[in-house]
């Protein structure tokens, strides 16, 4: 299983004058690129591609798009530096990773169609003239996958990464008891 994306939330513990925090930043980096949802929230990117840093006038923020646990904690650590270097103390910090995006590959290709049915329908939805693919919210996870016919499968809603790979074991068991064409 691959961890494609994580997001995590925090506080600064304080405060913040977001206009004047995008300035500081623009004045220190090249390449900052600032969205302002609203005068209490902007998006900024400290490099092109890197994670979204989500900023609250509260004081609160989200990182998201970092490709692993590790380049999360490093892009949490390249946020404080930031904040160090423009005078934006932040003692009472705290963070944690909130959810992780997973992708696996079973390998086979999969009958949606048959899979729905199989799986139970109040546990799935499919809507294959509107999406793809097929959600599954899997009994007693914490989690959501998206099955594709290819054998892909998207893991959402997964705090850690056992969570997901519990997931996937329990699909993997149920496809193997239901033993479909295809599947």
């Amino acid at each position: 299983m691959q961890v494609v994306s994580t997001m995590g939330t925090g506080t600064l513990g304080r405060e913040i004058d977001l206009e004047a925090l995008v300035d500081e930043l623009e004045d220190q980096l090249d390449n900052v690129d600032a969205n302002f949802q609203s005068s209490s929230m902007v998006t900024i990117r400290l490099k092109e591609n890197g994670p979204a840093y989500t900023v609250y006038r509260t004081g609160s923020f989200q990182i998201r798009g970092a490709e692993s646990e590790d380049s999360l904690q490093s892009a949490l650590d390249e946020f404080r530096e930031h904040l160090a270097d423009i005078g934006v103390e932040s003692p009472d910090l705290q963070f944690e990773l909130s959810t992780l995006v997973c992708m696996e590959d079973l390998g086979q290709e999969l009958d949606l169609e048959t899979l729905a049915v199989a799986l139970g329908l109040d546990h799935i939805e499919y809507e294959p003239e509107q999406f793809p693919g097929l959600v599954f919210r899997p009994e007693g996870h914490q989690i959501t996958m998206l099955l594709f016919a290819s054998g892909k499968v998207i893991i959402g809603g997964a705090e850690k990464r056992g969570q997901a790979q519990a997931g996937v074991e329990y699909l993997k068991e149920e496809l193997s008891e239901l033993n479909l064409p295809g599947s």
